[in-house]
């Protein structure tokens, strides 16, 4: 399935159309503008030049005095012999693109050098064009009755259009270069305009799954409102699941552990009172069953109540709490014969959760404990570098393969060629509650070649 576009992205598209669209709009708008501007202007120089020459020419047309004027084009190269070299080029240029015949009746009289393409008949009054090769003239015809006298002025509608072009080029330069600024622009107030949702996402990304608090909403603008309403109702939702969850996991705690101890006791009892070696066998069998069902009902209140925990950090002496978690297990030390020792300054502090640290040793020390066997060595070593404090509990067991060390942190795994009584729970339960304290734990084999070091490191 195709990964959809992100929402800045489609943002930033959907602003730079409308943008782009709206400077196409802006540019066929100017270049109608400047189209009619031109034209009208243009026309406005056609009638002006036209009326000049007829005011210039009506007095001679009177008096008829014109019909004895010579017939020849006006020599604009010997026009222009006193200006200088620019301006001779100016009028030269401009000549090219302008040109005017009179008739005196039916014969043309006066005219510019370059009329000799256009057609000898006069032009009807007013506004028309002429197609010469592949060159289109406006013109515009003064007809003065009275005096039989026809004025027409001749322009090349190249002349408009090369100006047109230069205008119209003028205008959409700027608004090109403007391009890459202008995405600069989207891209930095798209990014402004949704950093109110990436606010509500930091929120709820930093929530913990213990903190169903509600989401704040007072500094958000009332767009987002329907978005935090919604995941409040949701952490509602979640809350009251909860809380069942745990009315349930109480009620299945007192309701396990009471037929569980009422077993064990009644299966010590009847041990007891039977002198039969092979029966005895079979009750120290069930005592076995009991009590492994017994640890397994601990185990998973234990998971549960872990997962839900609140988690409020504060500074706890690794060394006391350390020193609770071997208290718990003494006994089997003993019985076991185990040599344990603990190397951790006594001032070493650290940010974490009082209980959930004591489960966390507690655990991996009962691990420890049950996987040594007689006469082995526990050592737990506490350093700290930097700014970093690591524990490292290493026992002189069977150890656990480099293939099975990603598999035994699964609830329920079992190695299948363990020979201890378990239910797969314990590493689970380490694990959870280390990235609940936000620490990494890891399995390595130490130095000695034999036995298991457990690695917890804090930041």
């Amino acid at each position: 399935m195709k990964k959809p576009l992100s929402l800045t992205f489609r943002l930033f598209l959907c602003v730079a159309a409308l943008n782009l669209l709206t400077m196409i709009v802006i540019g066929l708008l100017s270049l109608r503008s400047i189209n009619i501007n031109i034209s009208e202007d243009y026309d406005a120089q056609l009638i002006t030049e036209a009326s000049i020459l007829w005011e210039i020419l009506e007095e001679d047309s009177k008096d008829g005095t014109m019909n004895s004027f010579k017939t020849e084009p006006l020599d604009v190269e010997n026009s222009t012999a006193l200006m200088d070299s620019s301006e001779k080029d100016s009028m030269l240029d401009y000549a090219q693109w302008r040109a005017f015949r009179v008739w005196k009746g039916d014969k043309i009289v006066v005219f510019s050098d370059n009329t000799t393409i256009f057609p000898s008949t006069p032009l009807p009054a007013g506004f028309s064009t002429v197609k010469v090769g592949n060159d289109t003239w406006r013109a515009f015809s003064l007809h003065d009755e009275k005096n039989d006298l026809i004025v027409t002025t001749y322009e090349n509608l190249r002349d408009r259009n090369i100006l047109q072009e230069d205008i119209f080029l003028d205008v959409l330069t700027p608004l090109v270069i403007m391009l890459p600024v202008l995405g600069l622009l989207i891209s930095f107030g798209v990014g402004f305009g949704i950093k109110d949702l990436r606010k509500v996402a930091s929120r709820i990304a930093r929530r913990t799954p213990a903190d169903l608090s509600r989401l704040e909403s007072s500094d958000l603008p009332k767009e987002l409102t329907p978005l935090t309403t919604s995941v409040n109702q949701l952490l509602e939702t979640l809350e009251a699941s909860l809380a069942h969850e745990r009315e349930f996991i109480d009620h299945a705690a007192h309701e396990l552990r009471t037929p569980l101890s009422a077993l064990k006791l009644q299966a010590q009892l009847l041990a007891k009172s039977i002198k039969d070696s092979e029966s005895n066998q079979l009750v120290d069998e069930l005592l076995v069953s009991v009590n492994r069902t017994a640890k397994l009902v601990d185990q998973l209140l234990l998971l549960s109540r872990v997962s839900q925990q609140d988690i409020q950090l504060e500074k706890v002496i690794v060394r006391n709490v350390l020193d609770e978690a071997i208290g718990m297990v003494a006994a089997r030390i003993a019985d076991k014969n185990l040599e344990l020792t603990l190397t951790c300054d006594g001032t070493l502090t650290i940010q974490s959760q009082p209980e959930l640290l004591r489960t966390l040793f507690g655990t991996l020390i009962d691990n420890a404990v049950k996987y040594t066997p007689k006469d082995g060595t526990i050592t737990i070593l506490v350093e700290k570098r930097e700014d970093r404090v690591s524990v490292h509990i290493t026992d002189s067991g069977e150890g656990i393969s480099e293939e099975e060390r990603a598999r035994v942190f699964d609830r329920f795994y079992r190695i299948p060629t363990t020979k201890q009584s378990g239910s797969g729970l314990g590493l689970a339960i380490a694990r959870q509650i280390a990235q609940m304290l936000g620490a990494d734990i890891a399995l390595t084999t130490p130095e000695t070649g034999r036995g298991l070091r457990v690695s917890i490191e804090f930041s």
